[in-house]
């Protein structure tokens, strides 16, 4: 697999209830704050950081909910710049998504984009920070052998992730790879 520069990737289990076999990686990209602690931070204390994962499903037998044999579920975080935060985020981020998902069958993508808001009290700083998530499923187009390039898959949700990083001059580049 063929990695997305400025993203830090990390195998996690899958549940084994979801499907017979599959994969899950971590994704993070952008800049810690001054107080992130490692992998994974939380993307609403830095609006140069987003992150996410990525699980491939793969059922034995096709499934009918899935449209086949392999489903992609996928979840992130991404930063919301303070101009962003209106009625009118969600649906930017979700159509900016869905421009990255290629061999992907169309009719089979749904998911949610959620906009949140934390307020800091009492002892802490006062601060209000905002924030996005989306939770989005999809069935990937197989090879004609029945397989999956996952690889492809998780580099696509890596993209995606990476396109919502604002990147200070130096930090690194704003292309895709």
């Amino acid at each position: 697999m063929t990695r997305v520069g400025d993203v830090r990737y990390r195998e996690i289990p899958v549940p084994s209830t979801l499907s017979d076999y599959g994969i899950g990686v971590e994704l993070e990209c952008g800049e810690h704050g001054d107080d992130a602690a490692s992998f994974p931070s939380d993307p609403y204390r830095s609006p140069r950081l987003a992150t996410g994962w990525i699980m491939i499903l793969f059922s034995a037998q096709s499934r009918i909910d899935w449209a086949g044999r392999w489903r992609c579920v996928a979840f992130t975080r991404l930063p919301l710049h303070a101009s962003e935060n209106d009625g009118l985020a969600p649906r930017m981020y979700w159509d900016e998504m869905c421009d990255f998902l290629s061999d992907v069958n169309p009719d089979s993508v749904g998911g949610t984009v959620t906009v949140t808001q934390n307020t800091s009290f009492g002892s802490l700083p006062s601060e209000t920070d905002a924030g996005c998530e989306m939770r989005v499923s999809w069935s990937p187009l197989g090879l004609p052998d029945g397989g999956l390039d996952a690889g492809a898959q998780v580099g696509m949700w890596a993209r995606f992730i990476r396109s919502t990083v604002r990147f200070d001059e130096g930090l690194g580049s704003d292309s895709s790879d």
